[in-house]
């Protein structure tokens, strides 16, 4: 039984060490720490100098483990104050002395038991808690010893110290993560047919009785806490070092915005826009336009805009006050200096109940910060009027949003610039904090017509974790796509609940995090005034929770293209069908399976298969082969009957169907696109025909990008290269496999 987490246990040792002006404890008083984790301590003595008398009958084994005690040291090996010795007086007191004249530093000494241990890879392990910002309470546990900070640079992916959440944190889903990583073998050390150190279920219950004690004890007291390294003895953790750091409470949070009114901003019924130009294109004028074009009925749009009585059709009024009734949605462009006039404006007339601040030069500036003060503070006193609460804003230095249902768009980038999407949209919404990013995605994905954008600024107010639950509400949404550079205090957490709970669903959150580097998040504060967090805990942790974390924009982008495309289409299994007129491409995509598993084709489709080719007399140059390479000699029309006879075997669930277009065989020049027995009419017929997910890939340079733009329209997901597509169509799928078989 472990002590209980929170101070009352350790209050003799924090008084000690406050007293003492310490930020950290010494080893002996942090070891104790590490048994309130359930780890096994090895016999310990403190001695106060090399001269001591000491006692070691009581040690077991031949060899002890000397330490200088010393404040505020994190590495006592580079000062040279760690030795192994012999169980002998002599040896102990010689180690003693050297380390008294080395470190001038010392406070005492600890002398400890020397745990025989593996220390082979995965031997030695690295226990940590710490406070994250964005995450609140962390527990990591990773591959240890001295050498942990320099593997941490070179470890792969699934090598990498794995990271926990207290608050999503369940022993089966600690086992499942790392069961499926390397990470998980080599701390069991059960690899090869060894007998292991431990079980899974032994290592998976250290890291949860270490997120129970994170849960109450960081930050406060203890800010961080590393048992480095963890030695795991016939199944018994046993700590060997430990190094805690003190800690304070963190700030209380910011009063609850009131969310409904987020999600009158996606659904208008009134909207005020105030910095039009009567007279040329500025932000507010273009809102109004795209607004106007968007559909939404002139008669419930109103321009704040004194000594005018209509710009562009819409009624004008002087101020504010001067509106004949509240609005959900008030657009604000004017100058960074005004807009704390405004929102006061807004709160002392109460005549809008959400805020869209378009304003940039607002908290990613050096010289703002008065102004993000004044607005905080506007904030925090109408948040505590339990009559109305205020209004919720977003932004500043945001694009706007775009909402098909709400037939409003506040991107005040024009029509001509960034057309409206064609046709009924696709049930994914894009939420963005950065209003280029999504607009960028928008412009080189013409073909997706997301039902909402959502620009989020610098999420003064409201937050993208904030617009994550607004449009979870809508369960017509089967994904919600993020990009974010930092998360506000303990929204990442949040954004995690929120991609388990859609998960539950069968829904997707997809996110791309950026600024994960140094330069990265250097660049990121300057663009949106967000402090970067820890990107290794938001891979992590909404990886865990169920989302799809891109790894580069590209990946985002594949990711958007699959949900958009595939998520109506069942997905029966992993077994994969690969067809291509190229046959280095059957080999790429057979190289990059990943989750995916080349399928066994059936008798009958074999037979059809060989019927195909000799109708197209390919019979003497093609076999039936998996994968299928058709070479470039294949035609329009046995192309296309071979695609449809691989996708209707029953142990096929998803193709990937290679069409190198340069062949002279296929109909593939934009002069082509509007024949209709041409391989473009075909595929995009076979689309519409079949209902297993499957992906084209056209690799080829820009003559042919007609063609892929062809069968984007007709909604084909197309990838310009087969072995990308491969790995995110695995992906994609996964995750569609996993959440059906947790819905079993």
């Amino acid at each position: 039984m472990t002590e209980a987490a929170g101070e009352a246990p350790f209050a003799d040792l924090l008084a000690s060490a406050r007293a003492e002006g310490r930020t950290q404890l010494l080893e002996h008083e942090a070891l104790r720490v590490a048994a309130g984790l359930g780890l096994a301590l090895p016999r310990h003595v403190v001695v106060a100098h090399a001269d001591a008398p000491l006692d070691l009958t009581a040690f077991p084994g031949e060899r002890v483990v000397v330490k200088v005690l010393a404040r505020d040291v994190a590495h006592k090996t580079e000062l040279g104050g760690v030795a192994i010795v012999p169980r002998a007086p002599a040896a102990v007191a010689e180690a003693l002395r050297a380390m008294q004249r080395r470190c001038a530093g010392a406070v005492g000494f600890l002398v400890m038991e020397h745990v025989v241990h593996d220390t082979e890879a995965g031997g030695e392990l690295l226990l940590g808690l710490r406070w994250s910002r964005e995450f609140g309470p962390l527990v990591t546990l990773g591959l240890g010893g001295v050498v942990a900070e320099t593997l941490a640079t070179t470890m792969t992916a699934d090598e990498r110290p794995a990271i926990f959440a207290p608050s999503l944190a369940v022993q089966t889903g600690i086992e499942h993560h790392l069961r499926e990583r390397a990470l998980g073998g080599l701390a069991t050390g059960a690899l090869r047919g060894r007998r292991g150190r431990a079980s899974l279920q032994e290592v998976a219950a250290l890291v949860l009785r270490a997120a129970t004690f994170a849960a109450t004890a960081v930050p406060s007291p203890f800010a961080e806490i590393e048992v480095n390294p963890v030695a795991f003895v016939d199944g018994r953790p046993w700590a060997l070092d430990a190094l805690v750091r003190l800690g304070t409470p963190v700030p209380a949070p910011a009063p609850p915005r009131p969310l409904q009114r987020a999600g009158r901003l996606l659904r208008p019924r009134r909207i005020a826009i105030l910095g039009v130009s009567a007279r040329g294109e500025n932000p507010g004028r273009i809102v109004l336009r795209n607004t106007l074009a968007a559909g939404f009925d002139p008669a419930a749009l109103t321009v704040v805009k004194p000594g005018e009585a209509s710009i562009d059709g819409v009624a004008c009024v002087p101020d504010l006050a001067a509106l004949r009734e509240p609005v959900d949605m008030l657009v604000v462009a004017v100058p960074a200096a005004d807009v704390p006039g405004v929102l006061e404006e807004v709160v002392g007339t109460r005549r809008a109940e959400g805020v869209v601040l378009l304003t940039s030069g607002i908290g990613e500036r050096q010289g703002s910060e008065d102004t993000v003060a004044r607005l905080q503070a506007t904030l925090r006193r109408v948040r505590a009027d339990p009559e109305w609460t205020g209004p919720v804003v977003n932004g500043p230095n945001c694009l706007g949003l775009r909402s098909h249902a709400g037939r409003v768009d506040t991107l005040f980038i024009p029509h001509r610039k960034l057309p409206l999407g064609a046709g009924a949209p696709v049930p994914l919404a894009i939420v963005s904090q950065s209003g280029a990013f999504a607009i960028a995605r928008l412009s080189r994905l013409p073909w997706l017509h997301p039902s909402t954008v959502v620009t989020a600024g610098n999420q003064l107010d409201l937050t993208v974790a904030d617009w994550v639950e607004t449009l979870a509400g809508d369960h017509e949404l089967r994904t919600i796509a993020c990009y974010v550079e930092g998360f506000p205090a303990q929204e990442g957490l949040r954004c995690a609940r929120l991609a388990r709970a859609l998960a539950r669903q069968g829904r997707l959150l997809v996110c791309y995090r950026a600024g994960r580097t140094r330069e990265g998040s250097a660049a990121s504060a300057s663009h949106t005034a967000s402090l970067a967090g820890d990107w290794a805990a938001t891979r992590a942790l909404l990886t865990q929770a169920g989302a799809l974390v891109a790894e580069s924009i590209d990946e985002f982008e594949d990711l958007l293209r699959l949900a958009a495309t595939l998520a109506h289409r069942p997905v029966g299994g992993l077994g994969l069908g690969v067809i291509s007129n190229a046959g280095f491409e059957c080999v790429a995509i057979a190289d990059s399976l990943g989750p995916l598993r080349l399928a066994t084709l059936q008798a009958a489709t074999q037979r059809r298969l060989r019927d195909v080719f000799a109708a197209g007399r390919l019979d003497g140059f093609v076999d039936v082969n998996h994968p299928l390479d058709l070479t470039p000699i294949a035609g329009d029309a046995p192309f296309t009957d071979a695609v449809a006879a691989l996708l209707d075997d029953p142990g096929v669930h998803a193709g990937v169907v290679g069409c190198v277009p340069l062949t002279a065989a296929l109909a593939t020049l934009p002069d082509d696109l509007s024949r209709a027995d041409g391989v473009a009419a075909r595929l995009a017929a076979l689309w519409s025909s079949t209902t297993k997910p499957w992906v084209a890939v056209v690799d080829s340079g820009t003559l042919y990008d007609a063609f892929a733009a062809r069968l984007e329209s007709a909604g084909v997901p197309v990838f310009r290269c087969a072995d990308r597509a491969t790995r995110m169509l695995g992906r994609y799928l996964a995750w569609r496999a996993g959440v059906a078989g947790r819905e079993r």
